[in-house]
């Protein structure tokens, strides 16, 4: 999505002196008009796709908030940055701790660049396809947004029109049953996207990349059905094999992210001093012990699994085999995924599994598949005496296929496996504190923090 990086949105947010995000774009053009034609729209997606590369998101704090809370990954750096990102890795983190407002305030970024684009795109005369195109791109980021803002706070602000500032000190914390049901809604409007674009427009979201992230949204739901009903036309597609499909890891990590089947949605990023590159430091380089790979190779198999190697612990200055993509200046185009077609298989696995008594052969066959992709042998029925057996056997597939794709923690969280990994930590710790920035600028604070949490700290 060469295309995608290379255009900047000449659209300034910035933030009020409470730091509330303002609520029209300045500099030129402006809100009244950027916004009237197809190119003004398409000037709003660029915006979006644009903020997820931030430092803020993809490109630093959700390696912290995402990973280093997990068990692949610890920050053992007590110093670095007054001690931010390890509060995180040692579960002694505050509202005041920035990583939170910073990723909050990125977030609702896409949100208000989204919903810009939503609330103008009626006003523009385009055929049906353009309209499809720009409204299932916003859709879709709007609903991977509050996706991630659900999964690190649960209850939060729904906004789905641009509020004026005296409105967004009314706002209050909805609670996540309705942010996922905008979730479903904004992703299913998606998937009226292609299922892919041409090779100049690479990157942008798809109908494949809306149904895989709304499965995802039903897993997280427990809505079985739903999740299999959208990954079944996937799985087709994947097995068939000509538009996306399954690629061993070291053939996609780290240098063919951009062009790979198995890639469904990635950030992406360039180097070459275009301001568009991700530093090297946010890959998991292991500067004084700040990224330190703590996914034991014990974990793996065997020695037959190709994605040992790429998750192998680092010396100091080394990042991990899977994100070792060239560095010129510390500058990387390392791309980071958000949806797999490897993670679709394992999602159908799991779902065919919570939806039958016994082990079944469709899930199985899905769960080899990720199995043999990653040169390990098949399975059989036999070796999974239970339900149970199976469930574990998915979960750790996706430890290890997923690592470091900023899900880990989620999975501990989502499949109860938070109480027995980090035994002794208190549970409400499985939700971040709302960043305390948000509680101050808001007229009624009643239920704005998070259970456990102060909102004087």
């Amino acid at each position: 999505m060469k295309k995608i990086i290379l255009i900047s949105l000449s659209i300034i947010l910035l933030y009020s002196c409470e730091d509330f995000l303002d609520l029209k774009p300045i500099d030129f053009p402006t809100e009244e008009t950027f916004y009237k034609d197809i190119e003004g729209l398409e000037g709003g997606i660029i915006g979006a796709y644009d903020e997820m590369q931030s430092g803020n998101q993809y490109n630093g704090t959700f390696m912290t908030l995402m990973e280093i809370r997990g068990d692949n990954v610890a920050n053992e750096n007590s110093g670095a940055s007054g001690g931010i990102h390890y509060q995180i890795e040692v579960f002694t983190e505050t509202p005041a701790n920035t990583n939170f407002q910073n990723a909050w305030q990125s977030l609702y970024k896409v949100v208000y660049r989204t919903n810009l684009i939503l609330q103008n795109v009626d006003n523009v005369q385009m055929s049906e396809t353009q309209k499809n195109n720009i409204v299932g791109q916003a859709s879709f980021l709007r609903g991977l947004a509050y996706f991630n803002l659900v999964r690190l706070w649960g209850n939060v602000p729904l906004i789905t029109e641009v509020q004026t500032v005296d409105e967004a000190r009314e706002n209050f914390r909805e609670d996540k049953s309705k942010i996922y049901e905008q979730i479903i809604i904004d992703l299913t409007n998606a998937k009226k996207l292609p299922t892919s674009w041409p090779d100049s427009e690479r990157g942008r979201a798809t109908s494949y990349a809306a149904q895989a992230l709304l499965a995802k949204v039903y897993l997280y739901q427990k809505s079985f059905d739903n999740a299999i009903s959208e990954l079944s036309p996937l799985v087709d597609a994947i097995e068939l094999g000509q538009t996306i499909g399954l690629v061993p890891t070291p053939e996609t990590f780290p240098d063919n992210l951009k062009t790979s089947k198995d890639i469904l949605f990635a950030v992406q990023y360039l180097k070459g001093g275009v301001g568009e590159s991700v530093h090297q430091n946010n890959r998991y380089r292991n500067n004084d012990n700040g990224n330190v790979i703590t996914l034991e190779q014990s974990q793996f198999e065997s020695d037959s699994d190709n994605r040992k190697a790429m998750l192998r612990p680092t010396g100091s200055g080394q990042r991990p085999g899977k994100f070792n993509a060239p560095a010129t200046n510390n500058e990387t185009s390392s791309d980071f995924p958000i949806m797999r077609c490897a993670e679709v298989m394992l999602m159908y696995a799991e779902a065919l599994n919570e939806q039958s008594s016994t082990v079944s052969a469709d899930a199985l066959d899905a769960l080899n598949a990720v199995r043999m992709n990653a040169g390990l042998p098949a399975k059989t029925i036999s070796d999974y005496t239970t339900k149970d057996d199976f469930r574990k056997a998915v979960y750790q597939e996706r430890r290890l296929e997923l690592a470091l794709e900023a899900d880990r923690w989620f999975d501990i969280v989502r499949t109860g496996q938070f109480a027995s990994i980090f035994s002794g930590i208190e549970p409400y710790r499985q939700l971040y504190p709302v960043p305390m920035t948000e509680i101050e600028n808001v007229n009624n604070k009643e239920g704005w923090q998070n259970e456990g949490y102060s909102i004087g700290q």
